[in-house]
């Protein structure tokens, strides 16, 4: 009696020690597997304009997926101010303080440029879902261009997801078909209107040799809003199209091509469509062609327009970029991690290189480049059309370039993260 009297609060002893101990290690491990997802964009700034269609994209994909393995993710959410020095000290936050699993990036180039560097350093899967910049897209040799050279710039834990340069460039030659190939320029002096100048002019000149006749380029200074020096020059030259690439200022050089005459005497393209700029630049708007990988309304592809109905019905507007573009680069980001089947930042890198997404919004193709990390989608030359349905007006698709596998820089000049070790 007396041994079992001793042996019993021993056993007891035991087991609450035991239990105690499993409580330690296993219970941080499940809250550790709870995904948490860091979400850093522009809610002040000179971006806060679009942080509010960029934000409404990716939490509809967020919840458009539902549970992430499993488990309802956390979410953190921390703006960039659209300057560099805030983005990093946000980001700094949620992976040191909050643990975060995975994050997504906001617009403007350098700052997602130092987030990425970050996230390398930490080996944390970063999406960069509304920028436009080659740089961003996996480059691992200096790589020149007619108006400049794209630097080597390697980030493995980062993917990009919307049009570059380059996909723009290649867009070009459906216009070039539809208005003619006497071509003028006005861009932005900056890296990002150069590189859209750069390869516009490359790709129309690899392709029509000399029956494309390049009039020139008139370079803004950043933040410029009177362009009638610019186009002024542009009706001396009589172009077939005017070339513009003004990120912030499509409106402002809008409405000064119309009351100056040069809408009417050339054909006016936008490097990229801008829904809440073609809105804000009225009638002077209508006729303009842009590049764009999404449309409210495709023939072709029911699910553009179901996607343009169920956002409009949650936030009162019409979806266009960058909202269009956080939810798909989003929704394949998810797809990634339960590829994965883990938060492990390598393992998800690995399951998105080459990952497919046969339902995106934009229509097919779209998916993950595994050398480069970037995406590969629908390249469609659209128009600024007045509607009724989609007031004041829509991106009506003219054309679908034939090949946008092809419209990406080679994997030869590409960092080749599917080779790199993890």
């Amino acid at each position: 009696m007396t041994r079992k009297r001793l042996v019993l609060p021993f056993l007891v002893t035991a087991w609450v020690l035991t239990a105690f101990a499993l409580a330690l290690v296993c219970g941080p491990a499940q809250a550790e597997d709870v995904p948490k997802i860091g979400i850093i964009y522009p809610k002040t700034g000179i971006y806060s304009s679009l942080g509010p269609m960029h934000f409404d994209g990716l939490m509809m994909a967020i919840e458009d997926h539902g549970l992430l393995l499993g488990k309802k993710p956390k979410l953190f959410i921390r703006d960039s101010g659209t300057k560099a020095a805030l983005a990093m000290s946000a980001a700094q936050e949620l992976i040191n303080k909050e643990r975060v699993n995975i994050i997504i990036g906001a617009i403007n180039t350098p700052i997602n440029n130092s987030l990425a560097t970050l996230a390398d350093q930490h080996k944390i899967p970063f999406i960069y879902p509304s920028g436009g910049s080659i740089l961003m897209s996996g480059i691992g040799k200096d790589t020149p261009h007619p108006q400049g050279v794209i630097k080597a710039n390697p980030h493995p834990y980062m993917f990009y997801t919307w049009l570059n340069s380059v996909q723009r460039g290649y867009a070009c030659l459906d216009v070039a078909e539809l208005k003619g190939k006497r071509w003028y320029f006005v861009a932005t002096d900056y890296d990002h209107g150069r590189e859209a100048v750069g390869y516009a002019q490359k790709t129309l000149r690899d392709k029509y040799g000399k029956a494309f006749v390049d009039l020139g380029v008139s370079w803004a200074k950043q933040g410029e809003v009177d362009y009638t020096s610019a186009i002024t020059k542009a009706m001396s030259l009589k172009p077939d199209v005017v070339f513009v690439c003004v990120p912030g200022r499509f409106v402002q050089f809008q409405k000064q091509a119309a009351s100056m005459g040069l809408k009417d005497k050339a054909h006016i393209h936008w490097s990229y469509g801008e829904r809440i700029s073609a809105s804000a630049a009225g009638e002077a708007a209508y006729g303009v062609t842009a590049t764009v990988d999404y449309s409210v309304e495709n023939p072709k592809w029911p699910l553009s327009n179901q996607f343009a109905q169920r956002f409009y019905k949650k936030y009162k507007y019409w979806p266009g970029w960058p909202a269009s573009s956080t939810y798909a680069g989003v929704q394949i980001f998810l797809m990634g991690v339960e590829k994965a089947k883990s938060l492990s930042g390598p393992k998800i890198m690995r399951a998105l290189q080459g990952l497919s997404n046969p339902k995106s919004i934009t229509g097919p193709p779209y998916f993950i480049r595994a050398c480069d990390q970037k995406s590969v989608q629908p390249l469609y030359t659209v128009q600024w059309t007045k509607s009724d349905t989609y007031k004041p007006g829509y991106w009506k698709i003219l054309k679908a370039y034939a090949k946008p596998a092809d419209a990406l820089l080679p994997c030869g000049v590409k960092a080749g993260y599917d080779k790199m070790k993890y």
